[in-house]
């Protein structure tokens, strides 16, 4: 089961475009869907380490997925996108990927209220969605920037209510890994608690939590990462946490205002990959959409960490400890 909580507290875009509902492929039980968004960017310090003649502006398709879906029978399905989402983020930044398969992965359900997925899955972990328009930011978070995203692996869940999911699984990104959680709602709040373990790699406890207080909606994604004995280092920080608060007031039926705002302390563990022991970042996104399936909206970001780790140039003298992103991005979803 994906993140029910999803994105139901995300936005007036999020809302008209998750109502846009998709196609039906003629003459078969197979539902297509996706998207595709684009637009112009500037970042500030663009490298993560010196670097020669840096290109701060650029145009980008920031996604283009197909999705399709099938449900063959009550027993039998599968899920899988194909496409290039690069999810830029304010540390890394990255702005390119090979048009491929995203996520794919076969559900069964032998008996009621149990679902097997297995394939390649998209993680239960985080408040941000893979792909650009699923979000009310352009940009990923720092938060959502130490969480795992797609991996192959294995997934069972079991519905115990009627607004509560528990699941587990186990994956292999890299190295063996498994994770337990529960997703569900209560009184109004959208919730879901997951813990992932890397195997001789590092330990990660995930809570999100979503509602909507006087009409402006609402979310908190925390996390608390620590090292298993194996990856410690002597002398340094073991442990890490990071927060994200989510702010969407909608300022009139067509627009919104998201903001979200993140704070990351790791010492010097080196979990989330931040130059010195923390960092801080602010994003603002105001988002017009002129159709149920469509969006305008640009977006500011700044990010600030204690020591410098941004670079303008070629030599360590060009080091900034902060960075800013200004851009602007159209989509459309079907």
């Amino acid at each position: 089961m994906k993140k029910i909580f999803g994105l139901a507290a995300a936005g007036l875009f999020i809302t008209s475009v998750a109502n846009a509902g998709s196609l039906t492929v003629a003459n078969s039980d197979i539902e297509l869907s996706g998207g595709v968004s684009a637009g112009y960017f500037y970042t500030s310090n663009l490298c993560d380490e010196p670097c020669e003649n840096p290109k701060n502006d650029y145009f980008t398709v920031s996604s283009f997925a197909i999705g399709l879906t099938s449900k063959v029978n009550s027993t039998i399905g599968f899920t899988a996108s194909f496409g290039a989402s690069p999810q830029s983020d304010l540390l890394g930044l990255e702005t390119t990927k090979d048009f491929g398969p995203e996520f794919a992965y076969v559900s069964i359900r032998p008996i009621e209220g149990l679902t097997l997925d297995a394939g390649l899955l998209t993680t239960n972990i985080g408040y941000e969605l893979y792909h650009t328009w699923e979000n009310p930011n352009y940009t990923f978070g720092m938060v959502w920037w130490g969480q795992p995203v797609t991996y192959p692996g294995a997934r069972a869940t079991f519905n115990v209510a009627e607004n509560l999911d528990v699941y587990a699984e186990y994956s292999q990104d890299g190295v063996d890994s498994f994770a337990v959680g529960a997703i569900g709602s209560y009184e109004g709040v959208d919730f879901a608690f997951s813990y992932f373990d890397y195997s001789a790699q590092k330990n990660l406890i995930d809570v999100v939590l979503s509602t909507s207080v006087a009409g402006i909606d609402v979310a908190l994604n925390a996390d608390y990462q620590w090292l298993d004995d194996s990856a410690k280092v002597d002398g340094q920080d073991d442990s890490a946490f990071g927060v994200g608060l989510y702010i969407i007031p909608k300022l009139s039926e067509n627009v919104s205002l998201p903001v979200r705002i993140e704070y990351i302390d790791e010492g010097t563990s080196d979990i989330y990959g931040v130059a010195g022991d923390n960092a801080w970042a602010f994003t603002i996104t105001p988002t017009w959409a002129p159709a149920s399936n469509a969006y305008l909206r640009a977006e500011f970001a700044y990010v600030a960490t204690d020591e410098k780790g941004f670079y303008e140039g070629a030599t360590e003298a060009d080091a900034e400890d902060t960075r800013t992103f200004i851009g602007v991005e159209a989509g459309f979803r079907f």
